[in-house]
């Protein structure tokens, strides 16, 4: 079909591409932004108990994992417009089933087929905007969008959940993944194509690499583990519904001021180890004053520091990543990885958290968080002063 060939012309960073793959980006993340609502309303509407709520959630995010991790591998040699279409049919499909699903069982196995799609949009959501000249800007847009459309679906949720239901929050996910096949004409049918090399790549130091990625899976990890409970663990402090929303709404808010932040600040004026080290561990210190039992003010500030603090280091860490192979062939799986852990931590926290452990959920953010700083802070420095070694090298070679 002439829809899935490449037109004379199309560039990836016309104002309708970029357009295109944010909001696509915006429809594949429809859920994953508001999961700390939806778990929320897996307990307090289908009256599943705290543990299984997180089991669904995770069941969703190993779906969005297996896809992403199966577009890295074929994503250099497959049609992107053929894998959008069918992964948008698949989200819309697993919603749909979910709207209809009040069973655990049933229920997790839709939204696996859910997140399955939800994440091949994901992944080429992201490719398309990796492929444009202004990477940063379009990536700042991306976060900007998705963000604020988290803001205003957290502050919503209660109302949401009370009005439509679950089942009518399933439709509209199902509708948004649907409209994702309208981004089909404006994403790019593969990448580009790779011309001949003019200077010698050096091979990727994996001895660095291996440990940096594990590390990245310890801090996604940590994420998700907490992520996913939020909601109700301002619930079990004592907070309304609606307090809880607003402050999730107001956490959001940090959110897009953290990813401004991280285009604002260069990694090449203040480096790598201080944006990193504030960041992982500023996110381990916000979840850790969580753990003598928040009131409404301490709440307020952990979860807006937590979420200033993701978002404002993760594009340092991804940058750090991407430097270990200046192809890019590293940023695909990083992307895998990273899905890998949001799905791993909420399956965690879902076997710690019983009848409403949280004491012990936040501790094993922390924990994973700590891990996740010990394996990524060492090696990215190190192949950053290896770098810069040989760059002075190759400057003294030409004097």
């Amino acid at each position: 079909m002439r829809l899935f060939q490449v037109k004379s012309g199309y560039s990836p960073d016309a104002p309708s591409s970029v357009t295109a793959a944010v909001l696509l980006g915006l429809a594949a993340n429809i859920s994953f932004i508001i999961q700390p609502g939806l778990v929320g309303g897996f307990v307090e509407i289908l009256k599943f108990s705290e543990g299984q709520a997180g089991e669904l959630a995770a069941y969703e995010m190993f779906g969005i994992a297996a896809s992403t991790i199966l577009l890295a591998v074929l994503s250099l040699r497959s049609n992107w417009r053929v894998c959008l279409a069918l992964c948008a049919l698949v989200g819309a499909g697993g919603d749909i089933l979910s709207a209809f699903m009040t069973d655990f069982h049933s229920l997790g196995i839709a939204r696996f087929i859910a997140g399955f799609g939800h994440g091949g949009l994901i992944s080429l959501s992201f490719a398309a905007i990796g492929l444009t000249k202004r990477t940063d800007f379009n990536l700042g847009i991306y976060l900007t969008v998705l963000l604020s459309y988290g803001a205003l679906g957290l502050l919503m949720i209660p109302y949401l959940l009370d009005t439509i239901g679950l089942s009518g929050l399933f439709i509209a996910f199902a509708v948004a993944s649907a409209l994702g096949l309208l981004a089909v004409p404006f994403i790019p049918v593969a990448p580009h194509e790779t011309p001949p090399e003019t200077e010698v790549h050096e091979p990727i130091n994996f001895r660095l690499l291996v440990p940096t990625l594990v590390g990245f899976l310890a801090y996604n990890i940590s994420q998700g583990i907490v992520w996913a409970y939020l909601f109700l663990i301002g619930i079990d402090a004592g907070l309304s519904d609606q307090t809880v929303a607003n402050d999730l709404f107001l956490s959001q808010i940090f959110g897009v001021i953290g990813a401004f932040l991280a285009v604002i600040i260069s990694s090449k004026a203040v480096g790598r180890f201080a944006p990193i080290t504030l960041g992982v561990l500023g996110g381990a210190a916000f979840i850790a004053i969580l753990m003598p039992g928040p009131g409404p003010l301490t709440y307020l500030v952990a979860v807006c520091g937590f979420n200033l603090a993701w978002n404002k280091v993760l594009p340092f860490i991804l940058a750090a990543i991407s430097d270990f192979d200046l192809r890019g062939r590293v940023m695909s799986f990083a992307l895998a990885i990273q899905m890998t852990g949001l799905a791993i931590g909420p399956y965690i926290a879902s076997q710690i958290v019983g009848d409403g452990n949280y004491f012990g959920v936040e501790l094993s953010s922390v924990v994973f968080f700590i891990i996740g700083y010990a394996l990524l802070i060492v090696p990215i420095m190190a192949h950053s002063r290896a770098e810069k070694a040989k760059a002075a090298a190759r400057l003294l070679q030409e004097a």
